[in-house]
């Protein structure tokens, strides 16, 4: 699986050790919930999940796509239908 890392600091510049809870809100958003070590604070981040989707890979998508239609046409094949 590929994914794109989603970079998170707290505002002392702290990255988390460990994540606490991963949620979503009432209004679409995707949040992430840690323990910052270094001010001792509790970080609560949040995203909408549209933004979310616009950053997702785009090639993988692409790839999938076009590895899905390739065994399609190999199923097809296989059950006598040509494609032209």
């Amino acid at each position: 699986m590929s994914y794109r890392h989603l970079p998170l600091t707290c505002e002392c510049g702290q990255i988390p050790a460990r994540i606490l809870e991963v949620g979503f809100t009432a209004e679409h958003e995707l949040v992430i919930h840690y323990w910052c070590s270094l001010c001792k604070r509790v970080v609560c981040v949040s995203k909408p999940l549209s933004q979310c989707w616009k950053d997702c890979p785009r090639l993988i998508a692409e790839e999938r796509a076009a590895d899905m239609a390739s065994e399609d046409a190999k199923f097809l094949q296989s059950i006598g239908v040509s494609l032209l």
